[in-house]
């Protein structure tokens, strides 16, 4: 229980510190639950689309979660408690004698198969936070033995439900900071890029990204998703992203997933992505950055450029090598006499090269293969 105002600033204190130091959310809840005489303390988010949502609870065994979810707690049509945090106003602190009769409470079947079994028969909960597609709430769970929350206790809570309000305001406003400072530091480097959230929502993108887009080569940007006009590129671009925005790459995988992205009609070289996973934090509540897509640059290195030729063109080893020497300015006189092979046989092998890479002349070969 609490004891004075110095306990009290403590827990404000701690709530606070949690905002920038997310590991801190455990320890603040759990002073939280000894302050109001409560078996635990709880933070959730619901009806949030993120992959990862937000559920906090203290003192409890692991298997509550999965508990949880088996019993769709998250549903206000299954879960009265839910019901009305949904329909309660902002900080507004409810125990279920605000929305159930004891009647009600004894026979329902949220307490009886899930509560009463799980050992926390009553809460006292407040809304934090409610946006089109989140809700926030805050919450301490109550044992049979502690029953409902007294007026003291409730008193307590209702004083310090502003304090973890404000402290979760602040970690979203840094979380949405998180994708500004990361487009500002890939526009310095003008690299082209997409950053995303784990939803696979596109919270920021760079110059030299939005130039990709209103070039028309296959990729567009709609309802804040990447999306690719080819369908079998547009599924292996959307799998790729909620791979990484879940962090599913697979043991020995490349950390880094490589996807081509053709025009609808093939008149342009294929745009190549790089997609890959970005450090996230335990707890978020809201979209920050989780992804990152690339594309890479007009002049990528041999060894991209190689994989190209002979993965999406199929050319031949000696074509590649014919088409890298290309690439660099070389004449067919110099490519045929660094080869040791006949000028016949280099120019037999760009003739075969123009017809693959679909250009008519040699000029035009060299500046297809700039742009791989």
């Amino acid at each position: 229980m609490l004891k004075d105002d110095e306990q009290w600033l403590a827990i404000a204190d701690e709530f606070y510190n949690a905002a920038v130091d997310r590991d801190r959310w455990y320890g603040a809840l759990e002073m939280l639950a000894a302050a109001t005489g409560s078996r635990a303390g709880e933070l959730i988010t619901i009806g949030h689309d993120a992959a990862l949502p937000v559920h906090i609870m203290t003192n409890m065994d692991p298997g509550i979660f999965a508990a949880s979810d088996e019993h769709r707690i998250g549903d206000p049509e299954i879960n009265p408690r839910v019901k009305a945090g949904m329909n309660a106003p902002l900080l507004n602190v409810i125990t279920e004698s605000d929305f159930i009769t004891p009647d009600e409470h004894a026979i329902h079947p949220h307490y009886n198969e899930f509560a009463r079994p799980w050992g926390i028969p009553y809460i006292c909960l407040t809304t934090l936070e409610r946006q089109s597609d989140l809700l926030i709430g805050l919450a301490v769970a109550r044992s049979e033995r502690e029953g409902h929350i007294d007026t003291a206790q409730r008193e307590v809570f209702a004083s310090l439900a502003p304090h973890v309000r404000a402290a979760v305001k602040m970690q979203i406003a840094l979380e949405g900071h998180g994708a500004a400072l990361m487009r500002g530091a890939l526009e310095t480097l003008s690299i082209p890029a997409f950053v995303c959230a784990r939803t696979g929502a596109v919270l920021a993108l760079t110059t030299s990204a939005e130039e990709i887009l209103r070039a028309e080569r296959g990729l567009s940007l709609r309802d804040r998703r990447l999306r690719a006009s080819r369908d079998e590129d547009d599924r292996a671009l959307t799998e790729a992203i909620q791979k990484a925005a879940r962090g599913l790459t697979a043991p020995g995988a490349p950390a880094v997933s490589t996807i081509l992205v053709h025009d609808t009609h093939e008149v342009n070289p294929p745009i190549v992505l790089d997609v890959m996973t970005l450090p996230s934090a335990a707890l978020e509540f809201t979209s920050a950055p989780r992804v990152v897509v690339v594309a890479r640059g007009s002049r990528g290195a041999d060894s991209r450029r190689t994989a190209l030729l002979r993965g999406v063109y199929g050319f031949t080893s000696a074509e590649t090598d014919v088409a890298l020497l290309l690439a660099r300015g070389q004449s067919t006189e110099l490519i045929a006499q660094a080869r040791k092979v006949a000028v016949g046989t280099v120019r037999t092998q760009i003739k075969s090269m123009l017809a693959k890479l679909g250009v008519g002349r040699q000029v035009e070969l060299v500046a297809r293969l700039n742009d791989l």
